[in-house]
């Protein structure tokens, strides 16, 4: 009997222990939205209307209200068309062009273990930058269309410090698409010395301002794949030499002449990673120049960034590149690839790489030669 009240005594304080330690729920708050990017001067009235819906997981608890809170004056910058800011699902009307965010709330109860009163408690979420309202600009696409390019940059440069449009990419693209055009027509812009240096700075801060997604609409996708391409021929694949259909840095025995290919090919890496919004489609390219250029620090830090990076890539990602990016990643891929394997004692790094892109290059026929011939032995990890 004394044995058996002794083990009581001893349980009793563990069964207290597990009720005062019981943990508080923990919900799980989330949000879609159905549009990232609206223009408010679009023909159909519903194209600015964006749907925002709230997703939440009770852990044990019970939602009892959310709140949405958007930046922006009601009524003015944007309406309510479907539900309210205390429902799970609003849809709202953009009004006003500029940057949008939200800080989403949702309020819940739960009784904790040994407590006969429900407590409240909130869940939040504050999501920036996740919407741009513009305008398409027509008088500026009409501009670029009939080539009076010094006219765009006049035009253009008012939109710039105009303040709905600090935030706003559009201005910088026809910026860059008026600048580009003075360079290949040779104008004179009493302006502007280096037009080409200042189109690459214009798509460079346009990029940093995309937060969601302009380069992606078709008409200003196509003209950036354009300059890409320019770009990634004449300065970077124009100092590199060519070797069973993919390249290679310059294999002259001339020091010097390897030396300023080498320094133009990287620089040219370097510009290409600030026009494009997948600055990863280049750098195993820079890299493996890097390395040959003897930047053997700088190039081993690239490849572990960006060899990592790969593997996250969506599918998505891949469709959202351009041409051009797409064309740089395969052929960096395959030279990184080539060069890991010189370097290192197995094909560990070069497989990684390749078996990250090789759906998406699957029907590309100098990949599928490269992949076949010097990787067939690479397998899914």
């Amino acid at each position: 009997m004394k044995f058996l009240i002794l083990l009581f005594a001893i349980s009793l304080p563990i069964l207290f222990t597990s009720k005062v330690n019981a943990q508080a729920p923990n919900p799980a708050l989330s949000y879609s939205q159905s549009e990232r990017l609206v223009f408010v001067d679009n023909e159909k009235n519903d194209d600015n209307v964006v749907t925002f819906e709230a997703k939440f997981k009770p852990d044990g608890c019970k939602k009892t209200g959310v709140i949405w809170e958007f930046n922006g004056t009601p009524k003015k910058d944007w309406e309510i068309v479907k539900g309210s800011l205390e429902t799970d699902v609003v849809k709202i009307k953009f009004k006003a062009v500029g940057i949008y965010s939200f800080t989403l709330t949702a309020t819940y109860q739960y009784t904790a273990p040994g407590e006969e009163e429900a407590e409240e408690d909130e869940v939040s979420i504050e999501a920036e930058s996740i919407l741009t309202v513009t305008k398409n600009l027509d008088e500026l696409t009409q501009i670029h269309a009939d080539s009076n390019y010094l006219k765009l940059v006049k035009k253009a440069s008012t939109y710039l410090v105009k303040p709905e449009y600090v935030e706003d990419p559009t201005p910088n693209i026809f910026l860059a698409k008026g600048y580009y055009g003075i360079y290949k027509k040779q104008l004179d812009d009493p302006i502007v010395d280096d037009p080409l240096s200042a189109t690459v700075d214009c798509i460079a801060a346009a990029m940093e301002l995309d937060l969601n997604g302009i380069y992606n609409v078709s008409i200003h996708k196509i003209w950036l794949n354009k300059f890409q391409s320019e770009w990634f021929n004449n300065e970077i694949i124009g100092n590199l030499d060519e070797e069973d259909g993919y390249y290679i840095p310059y294999s002259g025995s001339d020091k010097e002449i390897k030396q300023e290919r080498n320094d133009l090919s990287i620089e040219g890496c370097e510009v290409y990673a600030s026009i494009s919004k997948y600055p990863i489609s280049i750098k195993l390219m820079e890299a493996a120049l890097r390395y040959d250029a003897k930047d053997i620090k700088t190039a081993n830090s690239i490849w572990k960034t960006e060899i990592a990076k790969l593997s996250e890539l969506s599918e998505e990602d891949f469709e959202n590149m351009t041409e051009t990016d797409l064309s740089a990643l395969k052929y960096g891929a395959m030279l990184s690839a080539s060069m890991l394997t010189e370097i290192s004692a197995s094909n560990s790094q070069a497989c990684q790489i390749l078996n990250s892109i090789k759906k998406v290059f699957e029907y590309d026929r100098t990949f599928n030669a490269f992949f076949k011939t010097k990787y067939n032995n690479c397998t899914e990890e």
